[in-house]
């Protein structure tokens, strides 16, 4: 109640003066039971402010309060401050003129209101309380509410460093888009660049690490989305080669078959005849349809790597402009003067970081999705395409499936054994810095036409430092538990201290089932990891020392694989182009 009589809701009676320390220092009337109309407004947390002073006579329980008896406050401007308590704060109750009944503390005095600034509990605030007309003086309130942290409330420091960084990365990914559509307009891949995008991103974001932890993990799922799509373009081709092959096969059956003359064959054999090879020609169809729609699928996954290396490389200039930032924040904390400031603008860049781990992690997931979609297309087609070749007339064709699913699980088996043991490596290795010796494993086993086993496996290593790695693998080729042939190679590459340019070499021996040496190669390259750039050449002497070549070229501009400088040999015409 407090020592006086308090007014519960009308003006208040000419009694005692308020004296000025207790100017809307206090909640009306001193008593929490008071029942004015600003008392029914006020949140069952709020509690007097820790400028308020004790009850010393009749106070306004939040009605109406005449000029005469209203201090003025040494805060009465003080929209921008916060609650001390967290909770929503009043800037003045009701007012009859010019004055507030309490401006700067907390009071019972009017809605509730305040800057539009978060409360340190994480409260919202209203911008301002309600004059005598009922209308709001400022209005709105911050929708934060303690969550993810808005533009406004950031450092002016952060803030900037976060658009600049924004731009930089938006203008890296759309440079990675110019270069590729170089790439393209070179003679190259434009999803070749791909691989030199990812190494120049993976490189930045392991970079940006040492002063944005965060940016590690970033880096190591680049690492996981790398590939080669360079290779997947060419698979892509052989199999489009393939389906054209099969398409033009059926046709020219049909029209041979077509072709002879009626009279020069009238047995009743022949619509049997006819038919056998109608039905022979749909399945030579399906099968090039289905093989169509495997090099579709196939650079399916290659335009998505290469959309995903666009993506990480904006990230990844991100990162590092961020990084820039926190250093410049880091260099300034030595100072009395900017050591608060420089703490904020660190967890900020941090926070911003995570945010940036999050969105990389989303887009490592569409890219498995897609990945996996892709493989259930081409497992499903498949399937179709045994049950149309059955019905066509080809009895084996599920037995031929079946088999060809176990042949597949078990180089299915062999991939995925290497990639978790792979991504487990690149895991430890997500800092750049080389924790462990091994770097990476291959291992293999897969069946060609002759059915053939090549198995086999490889593993490189590396020194502490990353300046030196070694790699070794062997492969035996065994048909029916018979040893067919070898392979033994090894290379070797050296990243010179204080330089970014690596240069390798090795050679590879094979020898046939009687162990005779049967052909040789060499290669060589030089690597620039920074910007992505490598080159390979290989040179390669058949059983008959007759010498073959082949380079790799990969730049995030230009690119070549497998090419030769040898003039290339043309393949056969078919059987039905020679009058065989």
């Amino acid at each position: 109640m407090g020592n006086g009589a308090g007014n519960r809701g009308g003006q208040s009676p000419g009694g005692p003066e308020t004296p000025p320390w207790d100017s809307g220092g206090q909640n009306s009337g001193g008593s929490p039971d008071h029942g004015g109309p600003a008392q029914s407004r006020q949140s069952s947390g709020n509690s007097p402010g820790p400028d308020s002073r004790p009850s010393g006579g009749p106070q306004s329980s939040g009605g109406e309060t005449p000029a005469s008896q209203t201090a003025p406050s040494p805060q009465q401007d003080a929209g921008s401050q916060q609650s001390p308590s967290g909770d929503a704060s009043s800037r003045g109750g009701r007012s009859t003129g010019d004055q507030s009944s309490g401006s700067g503390t907390p009071t019972s005095g009017g809605p509730d209101s305040g800057s539009g600034q978060q409360s340190p509990a994480g409260d919202q605030s209203s911008s301002g309380g309600q004059n005598a007309n009922n209308h709001s003086t400022s209005g709105g309130q911050n929708s934060s509410g303690g969550g993810q942290q808005s533009s406004s409330q950031r450092h002016p420091q952060t803030q900037n460093a976060h658009s600049k960084s924004l731009k930089q990365g938006v203008g890296a990914g759309a440079l990675g888009l110019g270069g590729a559509l170089m790439a393209a307009a070179s003679g190259g891949s434009i999803v070749g660049v791909h691989e030199s995008l990812m190494s120049v991103a993976t490189n930045m974001a392991q970079g940006a690490g040492f002063v944005l932890p965060p940016a590690f993990m970033v880096a190591f799922l680049f690492k996981e989305s790398t590939a080669k799509t360079t290779k997947l373009e060419v698979a892509a081709k052989d199999w489009a080669d393939a389906a054209n092959k099969l398409s033009e096969a059926a046709q020219t059956i049909r029209t041979m078959v077509k072709a002879i003359p009626y009279e020069a064959w009238t047995m009743d054999d022949r619509p049997l005849y006819e038919s056998a090879v109608e039905d022979f020609g749909q399945q030579l169809d399906a099968l090039a349809q289905y093989i169509d729609a495997v090099q579709i699928s196939i650079m399916v996954v290659a335009y998505a790597l290469f959309t995903y290396s666009i993506f990480a490389f904006g990230m990844a200039v991100y990162l590092d402009a961020l990084a820039i930032c926190v250093g410049a924040a880091a260099a300034a904390s030595v100072t009395v003067v900017g050591a608060p400031a420089s703490a904020t603008v660190i967890a900020e860049c941090q926070a911003l970081a995570s945010t940036g781990l999050t969105i990389t992690a989303v887009a490592t997931g569409v890219l498995a999705a897609v990945a996996t979609g892709v493989a259930m297309v081409m497992g499903g087609g498949a399937l179709l395409t045994a049950n149309s070749q059955q019905d066509n007339g080809a009895t084996g064709a599920f037995d031929a499936f079946k088999k060809a699913v176990v042949t597949g699980g078990a180089a299915a088996g062999a991939n995925l054994l290497q990639g978790a043991a792979n991504s487990g490596l690149n895991f430890l290795n997500r800092s750049g810095v080389k924790m462990f010796p091994l770097a990476e494993v291959d291992f293999d086993a897969d069946r060609d036409i002759e059915n053939t086993w090549n198995v086999g496996g490889g593993v490189k290593l590396t020194t502490p430092e990353g300046q030196g790695e070694a790699e070794a693998g062997y492969h035996a080729k065994i048909k029916d538990g018979h040893v067919q042939g070898q392979e033994l190679e090894a290379k070797g590459k050296w990243t010179h201290p204080g330089s970014d340019v690596g240069i390798g070499g090795g050679g590879k021996l094979e020898w046939d089932e009687n162990e005779n040496l049967k052909n040789k190669s060499v290669n060589v390259g030089v690597e620039h990891g920074p910007s992505g750039s490598k080159v390979e050449y290989e040179a390669n002497w058949d059983e008959n020392n007759k010498y073959s070549d082949k380079y790799n070229v990969n730049t995030p501009i230009f690119n070549r694989t497998d090419g030769s400088f040898e003039k290339k040999q043309e393949d056969p015409p078919p059987p039905w182009d020679q009058g065989l």
